[in-house]
């Protein structure tokens, strides 16, 4: 019974871990040919002219004469695709695209990831900091829908208390003070955005998803 448990348990997350969906927009055949961003950074690599796909939030939008640029701070990103919000950053890397950029669709702090290939470095300046920006030639982008986090939390007193027993919390004993617990609510937004980018006067030719705010996760 045990074996049998333990080779179902086994079996169900090769499934689930072959099923990650990476969105079209930014999907390669080959992961591995996929350059880091903390490689560039690090100075390991050059990476001129080679695939990669960063993801961060978006900084600034600046449309010149000939292109566009958006600056990104980078997040690193999970199987998806995603940048993770809550690790720590690597630095900054900005974004070239032929067409035109609509700062109010490209929002300052939306989180968004780009696939494209390695140009030449840009110099800029943070403040009054020179800074040396690596730049991606996008072809592509998948700009993730917004999330809001809600903490609930719900108390429950000893049973020393005249109130043991009363709360929202789940039934846990415990002899001394109040226990406290804590659930995490994640509320998905409903815009999200993505597509190709190249054309003369528009970046994309991608199509706006829009559904109603929902729950998507709960932890506790």
């Amino acid at each position: 019974m045990h074996s049998f448990l333990k080779t179902s348990i086994v079996a169900l997350a090769m499934l689930v871990g072959g099923c990650v969906i990476v969105p079209e927009q930014i999907k390669v055949s080959d992961e591995e040919s996929l350059i880091s961003f903390e490689s560039i950074i690090n100075g390991s690599k050059t990476g001129q002219g080679e695939k990669a796909r960063w993801g961060g939030e978006i900084v600034s939008v600046e449309n010149k004469k000939e292109y566009s640029e958006i600056e990104i701070l980078q997040y690193p990103s999970n199987q998806y695709g995603k940048p993770r919000a809550n690790l720590d950053s690597a630095g900054r890397f900005k974004v070239r695209v032929s067409g035109f950029i609509d700062p109010l669709v490209f929002e300052k702090g939306r989180l968004i990831t780009f696939l494209g290939e390695l140009g030449d470095p840009a110099e800029g300046i943070i403040g009054e900091q020179a800074y040396i920006y690596p730049v991606l030639l996008a072809n592509g982008y998948y700009m993730w829908k917004e999330t809001e986090e809600y903490q609930v939390s719900g108390f429950y007193y000893s049973q020393l208390s005249p109130y043991w027993g009363m709360g929202l919390s789940r039934n846990y004993w415990r002899p001394y003070g109040f226990y406290q617990n804590r659930s995490v609510i994640r509320v998905q937004k409903n815009r999200s955005k993505s597509g190709t980018t190249g054309s003369k006067n528009r970046v994309s030719s991608g199509r706006s998803n829009s559904s109603e705010n929902k729950v998507i996760e709960q932890s506790k």
